[in-house]
């Protein structure tokens, strides 16, 4: 948490003031999630390996209200009226691991304005929307109950609530499939920067994600898909179970990298496809009948780019990851285990070095 430059002198006289002026104060700071007039990272702060790529506009922000599967694919829909998912509509939370999902009765073009609705409601803006390939990101933005609720800030309330910040940032990214054509499911990834502070200023870094985010995002889009308000009517989340699996490097014929997962290839695609974007990939495409992710790369949550000492000594840049370069992530069933590999934009082998690279931060996912 930071508090932006006040002396403490300043801090007193004000409570001074404030406490003489009010009877009584509201010192509640929310729970685990509150993005209610949330501030996000200045673009001049953010490092060049927290830039978004520039997404093609043609599909973004389609309107709320009823749209057919033809106007979702040309980017052309408009509609006046807000859509209302039936009100008998099922929507279960399904789970497997720390992996977290929602399962709704209703066709994706019911639950994709619905979304926006959401993240409007949670006081966070959407910066990609691409209801053609199913994907949504949201902006960076503070979670305002991160903030600890500290003597000072107890007795300031909330008249000075812009002196303080969480020293983090919050993204998320949304992606929906169909399970059927009356049926969505809607997978849910965070991604997490930090504040760091250094001689020479701040600057941001990622932070590993938090899977209980993604859950508590889940309860309480949950809650608003059936007509609650997400900000005050969401269940407490229970703490996610681990379900192990076996994971394992492997290398095939030619010497390529590969990672074996335990488990038949519709229970890996599911999980890969959160991990994926937990690890900085952005899905640019999903064929789940071929098993193939196409995914940019956004930069490493652990911040690797910024080590370029220990990548010098370590590996060479030829075999890291490329920054905004679009890789195939294919996933073929093996029985009772499946079996991940890399390959570029075209799906043509890469330089083992850089498939393993990927791989190895997938399997760090599969075994949290």
């Amino acid at each position: 948490m930071n508090i932006r430059y006040l002396s403490r002198s300043t801090l007193v006289i004000s409570s001074v003031l404030v406490l003489s002026a009010c009877g009584s104060l509201d010192f509640d700071v929310g729970d685990r999630i509150n993005y209610k007039n949330s501030s996000s990272i200045n673009t001049l702060e953010v490092p060049p390996d927290l830039s978004a790529p520039n997404y093609d506009p043609t599909y973004a922000m389609i309107p709320g209200g009823a749209v057919s599967a033809a106007a979702l694919a040309s980017g052309k829909a408009k509609s006046d009226d807000r859509t209302v998912l039936p009100t008998n509509a099922g929507i279960q939370l399904q789970r497997d691991g720390n992996v977290r999902w929602l399962q709704v009765a209703a066709p994706a073009e019911a639950v994709w304005p619905k979304l926006q609705e959401f993240w409007r409601v949670m006081g966070v803006a959407i910066k990609r929307d691409e209801p053609r390939v199913g994907i949504m990101e949201t902006e960076w933005a503070e979670n305002k109950a991160e903030i600890p609720l500290d003597g000072i800030r107890k007795l300031l309330g909330k008249a000075f609530e812009g002196m303080y910040d969480a020293g983090s940032r919050d993204r998320y990214k949304l992606r929906l499939e169909r399970s059927s054509a009356q049926a969505t499911s809607i997978y849910v990834s965070h991604e997490r920067t930090e504040e760091f502070v250094s001689g020479t200023g701040t600057k941001w870094q990622y932070a590993p994600s938090r899977p209980e985010l993604e859950a508590e995002i889940l309860n309480r889009l949950m809650v608003f898909l059936q007509g609650g308000d997400p900000a005050k009517s969401a269940a407490p989340v229970p703490e996610s179970s681990l379900t192990s699996v076996s994971v394992a490097m492997t290398q095939l014929e030619g010497g390529h990298p590969a990672l074996v997962v335990g488990g038949g290839a519709n229970d890996v695609w599911i999980r890969t496809g959160v991990m994926l974007q937990r690890v900085g990939m952005s899905i640019e495409d999903q064929q789940r009948g071929q098993g193939v992710y196409v995914a940019s790369y956004q930069g490493a949550p652990d911040g690797k780019e910024q080590q370029s000492f220990f990548s010098r000594v370590f590996k060479s840049d030829r075999d890291m990851l490329k920054i905004g370069s679009r890789y195939q992530i294919q996933i073929a069933d093996a029985g009772n285990r499946s079996v991940i590999t890399v390959g570029d934009a075209d799906g043509s082998p890469l330089k083992p070095g850089i498939a393993k690279d990927l791989l190895e931060r997938l399997k760090a996912e599969f075994e949290r």
